[in-house]
């Protein structure tokens, strides 16, 4: 089916409806979502009440939603992504690197989305409020079988995959919080040598 090309009003419209998405995660991460009203939002876009409901007949729990449902299908992308990454000939260390290095990046980038996470996900009402658990979840049986296959290759030994595979999703998480909270969690390390020296250690422990 031939792809009709967007004319410059639906250019503009997809324009807007990321200026209020953005406008209303900056406040909510800023304010809480109870924290921020309607008419506050409207202010800091600079747009009408009726131009707001225009683009989200549900207001601002329309707008919350969306904004789980949009940024969790981006990370989940690049989450999958980099464990499909991890080759089968590429040295584990480097692999486990790259993989944790990439979830730092990827959760910490966008600290306002963190934040809302933390502290607002009582307000989401669809299944959305549990993705942070269930992403991890998720990517840590992709990883529990990526290291099964290590191990079957007698690159490290037989294990319990499963608890490796969120220890090293452990590592990456605690960057995370180190990275957006004021606790000291990577003893006055920089987060790139904590991600290498960690996962040089840890892989050392799997080692025949």
């Amino acid at each position: 089916m031939k792809k009709v090309p967007r004319t410059s009003r639906d250019l503009q419209a997809a324009e807007r409806r990321a200026q209020i998405l953005q406008g209303a995660k900056e406040l909510f991460a800023k304010h809480g979502y109870h924290g921020t009203s309607i008419r506050t939002l409207n202010k800091h876009i600079e747009i009408t009440d009726g131009l707001l409901y225009h683009y989200f007949p549900g207001g601002k729990q329309e707008i919350l939603e969306t904004i789980f449902q949009e940024t969790q299908a981006y990370r989940v992308k690049i989450m999958d992504d980099l464990i499909a990454g991890i080759k089968p000939g590429q040295p584990l260390e480097e692999a486990l690197y790259l993989l944790v290095s990439g979830m730092v990046k990827t959760m910490a980038g966008d600290r306002d989305f963190l934040k809302i996470m933390l502290h607002n996900s009582e307000s989401i009402m669809s299944e959305d409020k549990n993705f942070f658990s269930k992403m991890i979840l998720q990517r840590s049986q992709a990883l529990t079988d990526a290291l099964a296959h290590r191990a079957k290759d007698g690159e490290i030994r037989e294990m319990d995959f499963q608890a490796a595979a969120k220890q090293v999703v452990s590592i990456g998480i605690m960057a995370v919080f180190s990275e957006v909270t004021e606790l000291n969690l990577v003893d006055n390390s920089d987060v790139e040598s904590y991600l290498k020296n960690m996962v040089t250690f840890t892989v050392s422990l799997w080692r025949k």
